[in-house]
């Protein structure tokens, strides 16, 4: 397994079991110059602007805790594809956001330089 590979599989699995785990995990792998985008909704540039994106997700829905289920992945150089579902769940463990999308990772050792996710922004989430 490639080193970029590995280290987007262990971004992932940083983010258990809370939402400040993936928190935890952003602000250790972003750079200030870190460019994350969800495609046709949002675009953020370093660690401060994404938390910032988060706070207001987990303002719309009350997010407590995130998995991610890789379906495929792939790497070539430093740049990973990987399709996956982001399973997001509430205080109780009810499933309350499923997102099927792919995402693009551009690496620098274990550091994210650019995150593009695509999925279908007219069907929402759910």
């Amino acid at each position: 397994m490639s080193a970029p590979l590995s280290e987007v599989l262990a971004f992932f699995d940083e983010w258990k079991p809370t939402l400040g785990d993936m928190l935890t995990s952003m602000e250790k792998r972003f750079t200030d110059e870190t460019v994350w985008e969800n495609v046709g909704m949002s675009k953020t540039t370093g660690f401060v602007e994404a938390k910032a994106f988060m706070d207001e997700f987990a303002k719309m829905l009350p997010i407590e805790s995130g998995e991610v289920i890789v379906h495929h992945a792939s790497a070539s150089g430093n740049v990973v594809l990987t399709e996956r579902t982001d399973n997001f769940y509430d205080k109780s463990g009810k499933q309350i956001v499923s997102i099927k999308l792919m995402g693009v990772f551009e690496m620098d050792g274990p550091k994210i330089m650019a995150w593009r996710d695509y999925f279908d922004t007219a069907k929402g989430f759910g």
